[in-house]
């Protein structure tokens, strides 16, 4: 009989807990929303976003702000962010105290490109096209002159994935492949500022020290031209110094040719 009676009290206990819980779940959505709890990982010294621009899409609408908890849809506000030119990723959930918080990764560009109808737009490190903010200009590696490619054109289309039918037509995928190179070497973001591609399609380069052009001629077998490139200057520019020459050649197969500043 004694073990019937405990039997019964915790099942009472028990089922108070859950009600109490639930009556406690209900009134945190039924909850006015407070300040949203926001995080954005940078991921660089850019700032195309703020707190701002995140509050903005999940205050999708003046009247949101008396709606109640419940009524915020998590998933729907992720997606608004994703759709962010600026937002490479996006989490937002409800906490246990009824609160939305939405954590932010933003987008890094490591080139800029103004094509031959001087349309300008970003390259990110993904390979996908980013447009400009006009609250915030990237200092960059910038890609221009004969650049026969559009924003519109390749909106959403990974560089480095590009069917043939695409990639025959531009040189939009090399491009992107060289401004990685850059962009991950240390050596190469501090002396490279122009990426400049000309009438034959070839790529010239315009470093930051020195008054030379660097001939990459067409678009292959960039990274072996850029360690060729790596150990002239160590070796041979180190030593005549880095005006010696106004163009340096890497177009031909094992060798370099350059031309003499008079």
């Amino acid at each position: 009989m004694k073990q019937i009676i405990n039997i019964s009290l915790w099942i009472i206990a028990l089922v108070l807990i859950i009600v109490g819980l639930s009556f406690a779940n209900k009134n945190k959505l039924y909850m006015q929303l407070s300040k949203p709890v926001i995080d954005i990982n940078y991921n660089s010294e850019n700032r195309f976003i703020d707190e701002t621009d995140v509050l903005k899409e999940i205050i999708h609408n003046p009247q949101d702000t008396s709606k109640y908890l419940y009524a915020f849809d998590v998933t729907t506000i992720e997606e608004r962010l994703k759709n962010n030119f600026a937002i490479k990723d996006a989490q937002v959930y409800k906490t246990v105290d009824g609160k939305i918080v939405a954590w932010v990764k933003q987008n890094r560009p490591i080139a800029r490109v103004i094509n031959h109808k001087n349309e300008s737009f970003y390259m990110d490190e993904d390979g996908y096209l980013m447009s400009l903010s006009e609250k915030y200009t990237a200092r960059l590696l910038v890609i221009n002159g004969n650049v026969k490619s559009s924003y519109n054109q390749y909106y959403k289309k990974n560089l480095s994935q590009l069917d043939d039918s695409l990639a025959t037509k531009t040189i939009i995928d090399e491009l992107y492949q060289l401004a990685q190179l850059i962009d991950n070497s240390e050596f190469w973001k501090a002396q490279i500022e122009q990426v400049y591609v000309n009438k034959e399609l070839e790529i010239e380069l315009v470093p930051k020290v020195g008054n030379h052009i660097i001939v990459l001629g067409k678009p292959e077998h960039m990274e072996a031209k850029l360690n060729k490139l790596y150990y002239f200057y160590r070796e041979g520019l180190s030593k005549t110094g880095w005006n010696e020459y106004s163009e340096i050649n890497l177009s031909f197969n094992n060798q370099i040719v350059c031309k003499k500043n008079y």
